[in-house]
């Protein structure tokens, strides 16, 4: 099934930028298909199609300020639903990890408490991304938000390779210091870092 867009996408994105639901509803169930083909590409396994396919569609709405701005909507969807996809995937090898290291005796308090470490976590580390310097921060967010590589940061804010391979580093040796600094010492928090290694 080739990619096709809906008739006079321009203005219904401009609709949905603005709120409209009823233009968003237009949106969900004609590009519905397409997400999930995207999802597959990357979980063949489809094990939660139907999950992962609303988180994009929350997603999307969530950023929906940013619609008005896409010049290749296929290109955009791919990209959300690749971020999707990928945070997802790497909650599971981070949930593996701490089964693993941990031998779960009790999985579902672990659960719960893993959970609202990874939570605790994930704040300080919002907290320590907006101490960072504008520039700094809007590097490792493109990075980490937007799942993009170092060439396509580098295309897109007009610096070297280099350059963003600087800030990157020196973005990520901040918020681990912080998050050592700031998060209670866990197996899980030292998992949590990971996430952040360059």
């Amino acid at each position: 099934m080739p990619f096709e867009g809906i008739h006079n996408e321009p203005e219904l994105l401009r609709q949905i930028s603005h709120g409209d639901r009823d233009a968003f509803r237009a949106f969900y169930t004609h590009y519905y298909p397409y997400i999930q083909r995207y999802i597959i590409l990357f979980e063949p396994s489809g094990e939660s199609l139907d999950e992962l396919t609303q988180d994009v569609f929350v997603r999307i709405w969530e950023k929906r300020e940013h619609l008005g701005k896409v010049d290749s909507l296929k290109s955009y969807l791919f990209l959300v639903t690749r971020n999707v996809v990928f945070n997802y995937l790497r909650s599971l090898k981070v949930q593996q990890k701490v089964r693993e290291l941990d031998g779960v005796p009790e999985p579902a308090i672990n659960e719960l408490e893993n959970q609202l470490l990874f939570k605790q976590y994930y704040r300080i580390a919002q907290e320590a991304m907006e101490k960072l310097p504008p520039g700094r921060r809007k590097v490792l967010r493109m990075s980490i938000d937007d799942g993009l590589s170092l060439d396509e940061i580098a295309m897109e804010l007009n610096i070297s390779r280099a350059g963003v391979k600087k800030q990157l580093y020196a973005a990520t040796a901040f918020v681990r210091q912080y998050l050592h600094e700031h998060g209670e010492i866990t197996v899980l928090l030292f998992i949590f870092l990971s996430l952040f290694d360059q």
